[in-house]
This record gives structure tokens, sequence and C-alpha cells, in this order.
């Protein structure tokens, strides 16, 4: 078998998106818009036409366009009107700065166009970053994605220099530079569950002409196989039935053979021959628009699933009974308020949203959040029900005590004025009598207080699961 030989291509423009999911701290909706809107983020909603230039480089992203690609009900929670609706709140910032990948196979300029933030339900975020290079090999460019999307640098690798800074991640430099106290509202102490080390990256590269797309090209940038030790463009694989079967079922042929895409957890990838250009930007609409928020609801998606089977695993059945009702509360705030089986309204759209919620086993996950319902609910169900029968135990001994004892041997006392002097004459079995009545009563009004106090706790914990389900930055 002979090996692949790689022969380098070049791009005319490379356009990539790195999103880093993160959660949120409790309680801070408001803290995080106002800090947002002080560092000049501006609220993204599609009837502000004026943004449509704003965050895209030289391209424009049709607002109509993007909203006619999802149902109604999808839409109103990726496109919120209100920053106080429920859904998903973005916030974005153009910054229009230059910046260069330095590593020790080449130096890449870049430049960054914009920023997003997106704060969404179940204390979730993403940061997205916009970058755009022009005239770059194929190799330099999987290189600059893998080199980028990390969140640990390697100070005898690579370094990143942007607007007089240097910094060994993409993340640190573009936080200090344009938002500095993002981290103070970062919630540390919860795993999000994606690759701890890398970011999510979303790409589409542009072969100059003459160039050919073939399933290769596909693998190498899907692996992040960019040069070898010896600084040669390079492939983790010298079988190409074996590259082609790892494409299988992952790739995007409808506009093939010239723009192909492919989908994996790590990276959405898409290929194209054709020249991008501002005039005709279908290419960019889709890149921008419709693939980017399907990106972003499947990772959503991914991650709130993650989030309640982690919750599932560290309750401990026996003791934990609030988080078992907050548990149930989110997967039911969940289903039925961002979890729909029908989202776009294209056929296309629904082909590529099938892809990515295949590629992220969102169907599996779903699956395993149905079953964790139901191990709850049943639970719950005989929780109540064994509590119900204590409960309808001790008042039936105390009903049939009360009704053979109290009534017969010392209620004829208590009318009237009561003579004290005549509990001293009481035999045992009246004293027994006089304890069933006194201790019903007693248990009773316990059971009465209990009862209010659990409703006010209850309520009180609704307020704060809804605050962090359903996100808004309303004041309370």
């Amino acid at each position: 078998m002979q090996p692949i030989e790689l022969q380098e291509k070049h791009l005319s423009h490379a356009f990539f998106q790195f999103i880093f999911p993160f959660s949120l701290k409790s309680d801070i909706s408001q803290p995080i818009v106002d800090y947002l809107k002080e560092l000049d983020f501006r609220l993204f909603h599609l009837e502000d036409s004026e943004t449509e230039n704003a965050y895209y480089g030289e391209f424009r992203l049709n607002h109509r366009d993007i909203d006619s690609c999802f149902l109604p009900l999808t839409a109103n929670i990726l496109f919120p009107i209100a920053q106080h609706d429920k859904g998903f709140q973005r916030y974005s910032k153009k910054v229009s700065v230059e910046g260069q990948l330095n590593t020790k196979q080449a130096a890449i300029p870049f430049k960054v166009h914009s920023v997003d933030i997106i704060a969404c339900p179940f204390a979730l975020a993403f940061l997205t970053i916009r970058i755009e290079i022009q005239e770059i090999s194929f190799s330099q460019s999987i290189e600059f994605a893998d080199r980028m999307r990390r969140l640990k640098g390697d100070s005898h690798q690579f370094d990143i220099q942007l607007d007089g800074m240097t910094e060994q991640t993409l993340i640190d430099v573009l936080v200090k530079r344009f938002c500095p106290q993002l981290f103070t509202f970062i919630n540390n102490e919860e795993v999000l569950f994606l690759e701890r080390e890398n970011m999510f990256v979303q790409s589409l590269l542009s072969l100059k002409g003459g160039e050919s797309i073939n399933p290769v090209d596909l693998y190498r940038f899907s692996t992040f196989c960019g040069y070898d030790p010896a600084g040669n463009p390079n492939v983790n694989a010298n079988n190409l039935e074996f590259i082609t079967h790892c494409l299988q079922g992952c790739t995007y042929e409808r506009f093939g053979p010239t723009t192909n895409y492919f989908v994996q957890q790590n990276c959405f990838v898409g290929l194209t021959t054709t020249d991008i250009t501002a005039d005709s930007n279908s290419q960019s609409q889709r890149f921008f628009g419709f693939y980017y928020y399907s990106l972003l609801l499947t990772l959503f998606h991914k991650l709130v699933l993650l989030k309640i089977a982690n919750s599932y695993s560290a309750i401990h059945i026996e003791k934990d009974k609030q988080e078992i009702e907050h548990l149930l509360y989110q997967i039911n705030s969940f289903t039925s308020n961002y979890f729909y089986t029908v989202y776009p309204l294209t056929s296309e759209g629904q082909e590529i949203f099938k892809l990515i919620r295949k590629e992220f086993s969102i169907e599996h996950l779903y699956t395993n959040t149905k079953e964790i319902l139901f191990t709850l609910v049943k639970y719950q169900d005989n929780n109540v029900a064994k509590k119900d029968s204590m409960l309808l135990l001790v008042l039936t001994l105390y009903t049939v005590i009360c009704g053979i004892f109290s009534m017969n041997l010392f209620t004829h006392d208590l009318q009237g004025n009561i003579k004290w002097g005549h509990f001293k004459s009481y035999n045992p079995f009246e004293y027994f009598a006089v304890f069933i009545v006194f201790s019903g009563i007693i248990v009773v009004f316990t059971l009465a207080i209990q009862g209010l106090i659990q409703q006010y706790q209850n309520r009180k914990s609704q307020k704060k699961w809804v605050k962090n389900t359903i996100w808004s930055s309303k004041r309370n």
C-alpha cells in the first residue's frame, strides 16, 4: 500500500468562528448585561438592520433570511425581540483588530472582526470570536485552527500577538483586551463536558482557482493534521479507504463537488472551490447565519443534557430531596421550552441540522434524559406513597385510639370550668387518653407548620430555578 502523497493547496480566504462555551454564576444576569453595555457591546436582534454589515468584515448577514430559516417557536428562542425575553441574548462588538500567530513553521497574520457573548438559559453562555485570513496555504489554515482553538498555550510552540499584546491563547488575549472582567462571571466549578482544552471551531475555506476538494482535505482538517515535525504537510493515516470510511455519515455533499461540509464534535468545516465575495455571499450567509445558529442551538442542547446527566449522577437519592425536585424541574422546563423535534423550514436546513445533531449524539443524550426523568418520577411517586401510607397509619391510629379512650374517659372534665384537681385522680388509662389527645393536637399543628414551611421553601427555590432556567436580564 502506497502512502498518500500530499500536495500543498492554497486558499484565497479562510473564515473562522471559535466558540467557547462556559457556565455563568447564578444571579448575575443583570450585572453581566450592565458590564457588556459599559464595554459597548450591542444587543443583537433581527430588527436592527444597521448591524447587518457590522460584525462580518466586508460581508453582510441578511437578518430576514436567517429568521425565515427557523420555525417561529425556535426563532423566538434564538432571536428574542427584547432583552427581557427568554432565550439567547446575544451581545456583539465590532473590534476590527489585526494580529499574528507565530509558530515554528510560519507567522500567520489574521484579522479579528468581532466578538459575541451570548447568555443562554440554564446559566450557560458562549463566547464567539470571528477571524478572517487571506492568502494562506491549506496546511497553515489547519495549523492556525489547531493553535487558536486551544485554551492552554505552549510558549515553546507558538504565541499570539494582538493589538500590542502577546499571549499564549486566543481567549487570554481577547478577554484581556476587550472584556477583562469576564472571568469573574464564570462558574469555574461547573465542568462543561466538552473538550476542556479546546474551543469548537467553525471554518469556511475557499480554495484558489484550479484546486479541487478530496476526502483527504476534509480528513486532515477534522483531525487537525497540519505539519509534521519537519514542517511538511501531514496526515495521520495512509489508507484512503479508512479515510473515506471515517468521513461517511459526517459529510454534507448537497453542493458538491464545488462545496463540501464536514461535521464532528470539535469542528464544522466547509471547503469550497468558489470564490467568496461580498457580491455573491450565499456561502458567508450560511456560515455566519443558519449554520452558526444551528451549531449554537445544538451545543446548547448537548450541554444542558450533559448537565442533567451529571447532576443525576451526583445526587444522593435518599438525602437530596430538594435536588431531585430541582432536577425534575430542569428536565421538564428544558423539554417544554427549548427542545423541539423540528427546527428548520427548508429541506437543506433539516438535512444539515440532522447531521449536526447526529454528530453531537443529541438523540442518545435525550433518550438518557428521558430515562432519568422516568426513574426520578417513579422513585418520587414511591417515596410519596410510602410517606402518605405512614401518615395515614399514624392519623388512623390516633383517630381510633382517641375514639376509644378520650371521648369516653376524660373529655367530660374539659367541659365548663376545668377542675384541674380531677387529673390527679386519673387511672393509667385516663392518663394515656390525655396523652393521645394532646399529642395528636401537637402532631396536627406540627404537620401544618411543616407544610407551610415546605411551601415557602418550594416557592423560594422555584424562583431561583426559574432565574437560572429562563435566562433574562429583567430585574426581580
